[in-house]
């Protein structure tokens, strides 16, 4: 009788489970969230991902690889996904157009983007009359390149072409190996690769744009307020796998390996560097000084005209701080 009772309840608790992990899943919403290059830039995205962070918040996150800004930004106009990892530049110049996108969350708070030169270029001098390959002609890396040359005596485009190479920092470091362009600003670590490869390294563009806002999660304001308790779980997942990366350097270093492909050690040289240089920022927030700095620089290379919005136009910071009360933050 006992044997009999014991088999009930182990069966009992078996449906309930099975039961409680189909309504779970019945009730997590589906989302997606695009991003331009699979590299540690975009590392807090596949950590929520392996690490169950989203589906702790009941989400079913869908990470769509775009290739480039533009295309990830065309993607989030025209409502194909509901997340977008890349430059908030993109944004800016859509509003500015018009349009109405938000920033509402950081991913990278700042440059860490080597300018590296082809065998033959050893200074920044030779690089005049060169091909430089860049994701976009305009926002995001490009800006700072071009604001970095500047600082150095180059003018675009009286000194130097630009050649888009879809694919991120991995395509252009491709594109540099094949000598199809000069040179082109490369991403931490794949700088530190090409440079122990034999390029010639020209510079850290960081030196001249102390802060900047680099990457940024956006939204179309009007699908986000619809959805206010999605957005702020998909924030809460993504201010967990940022703190999870800070608290595990050696392991987020191995899974920088081997899910976004960057060899060991280079892995563990650029997590240490995000780290030192706080690049992902803690608490989850995109900010306002930095944004403020895409503005002028945008407005030096000629796409924004005087007199410059505030920054507060282009961010919504109520989603990640309503993210950071229920995280205790």
């Amino acid at each position: 009788m006992f044997i009999r009772q014991k088999t009930i309840s182990i069966a009992l608790f078996t449906l309930f489970f099975c039961l409680s992990a189909i309504t779970s899943s019945a009730v997590a919403q589906a989302v997606k969230a695009g991003y331009v290059a699979k590299t540690i830039f975009f590392l807090p995205f596949f950590v929520a991902e392996k690490m169950r962070y989203y589906d702790s918040e009941r989400l079913k996150v869908e990470l769509i690889h775009m290739g480039s800004a533009g295309v990830n930004l065309q993607a989030l106009v025209a409502g194909h996904i509901h997340f977008s990892g890349m430059s908030p530049d993109g944004i800016i110049i859509f509003n500015e157009k018009g349009g109405n996108l938000k920033a509402i969350g950081g991913i990278v708070n700042g440059v860490a983007y080597t300018l590296v030169g082809g065998k033959a270029y050893k200074r920044i001098e030779d690089l005049k009359g060169g091909r430089l390959g860049v994701a976009s002609l305009k926002g995001g890396g490009t800006t700072f390149l071009i604001e970095y040359l500047r600082t150095k005596g180059l003018v675009y485009p009286r000194d130097y072409t630009l050649a888009v190479i879809p694919g991120g920092t991995p395509a252009r470091l491709a594109a540099l190996e094949a000598k199809s362009i000069a040179a082109a600003v490369l991403g931490v670590p794949h700088g530190d690769m090409a440079v122990d490869g034999g390029f010639n390294d020209l510079g850290n563009v960081g030196d001249v744009i102390t802060a900047y806002q680099f990457g940024a999660i956006n939204v179309d304001p009007a699908w986000a307020e619809k959805n206010r308790p999605t957005v702020v779980k998909f924030l809460k997942a993504h201010i967990r796998s940022i703190r999870w990366i800070y608290d595990n350097p050696e392991a987020a270093a191995e899974f920088a390996t081997k899910e976004v492909g960057v060899r060991a050690p280079y892995a563990q040289r650029g997590i240490d560097s995000f780290i030192k240089s706080k690049l992902y920022p803690k608490d989850g927030s995109v900010t306002l000084d930095g944004i403020k700095v895409n503005l002028e620089v945008l407005e030096k290379d000629g796409v924004l005209r005087p007199p410059l919005s505030s920054s507060e136009k282009y961010v919504d910071l109520s989603y990640v701080r309503q993210a950071q009360k229920e995280l205790g933050m």
